[in-house]
């Protein structure tokens, strides 16, 4: 299962990310407020704990992310 998503985050990011993918000549500087980039941090959650508790955090990472927030560094710990 692990192997499964990480494969469809990493399709995300080559084809449709702002930050990873086809758009990012767009977005010179990026786009995401947060370091690393919500899809990078899912990945890197899901590698780390695996799959359900690294869909929860990517999930709470995603919430976050709205226009209220300050930008900020969050690395998976």
């Amino acid at each position: 299962m692990r192997k499964i998503l990480i494969f469809f985050i990493t399709s995300y990011q080559k084809t449709l990310s702002p930050d990873h993918g086809l758009f990012k000549a767009r977005y010179p500087y990026g786009y995401c407020r947060h370091y690393p980039s919500c899809s990078e941090y899912s990945k890197q959650a899901i590698e780390k704990y695996g799959s359900i508790k690294g869909i929860y955090l990517g999930t709470k990472r995603i919430i976050k992310c709205n226009p209220w927030v300050e930008p900020s560094v969050d690395l998976v710990k």
